[in-house]
């Protein structure tokens, strides 16, 4: 076999081995954190709640206004949030005390896909107060567990006491 005709074939093998390794990599690296979260008092769901999502777009503590919904008749809500970014998810209705959820969710360079995250908020009825401004949950990339996971923020619920 000639050497020369033998030449192109081989490049036109590598660049096509090229595009798909990229394109595989690329594909594991837009993983979403798809979030699925319903609102209740006690047992019932509730409807035309507001639910806004805020990003830290600059990591600078400065919350700019991401999305905003209702929630449907059965209390629910999502969300598909960027890995790596920061997020606050603030829920409110008039009457019930204001919930904040902070969202960090940074993979610390890990090749991850898409992963779905649940939650509830229970609302209770009555005012906002200085501590309505922290957030009752901390969601974060749990490294060891390779998967999202959550802590409550004990301290706000001291503070509404």
């Amino acid at each position: 076999m000639n050497l020369k005709n033998l030449l192109p074939a081989i490049f036109i093998v590598c660049l096509l081995s090229g595009q798909q390794a990229t394109a595989q990599f690329n594909a594991i690296n837009t993983g979403k954190l798809q979030v699925y979260a319903f609102v209740k008092q006690g047992d019932e769901p509730l409807k035309k709640v507001i639910v806004t999502l805020y990003e830290d777009v600059e990591n600078n503590g400065n919350w700019v206004q991401n999305q905003q919904m209702r929630t449907q008749a059965n209390g629910e809500f999502s969300f598909i949030l960027d890995y790596n970014s920061k997020y606050m998810v603030e829920v409110t209705k008039a009457n019930y005390i204001t919930k904040k959820i902070s969202f960090d969710t940074n993979v610390y360079g890990k090749t991850i896909t898409s992963q779905d995250f649940y939650f509830a908020v229970d609302f209770v009825p009555g005012s906002n107060t200085p501590a309505s401004d922290i957030p009752v949950g901390n969601v974060f990339y749990h490294t060891k567990k390779n998967k999202f996971d959550y802590e409550l923020n004990y301290a706000k619920a001291e503070a509404e006491k």
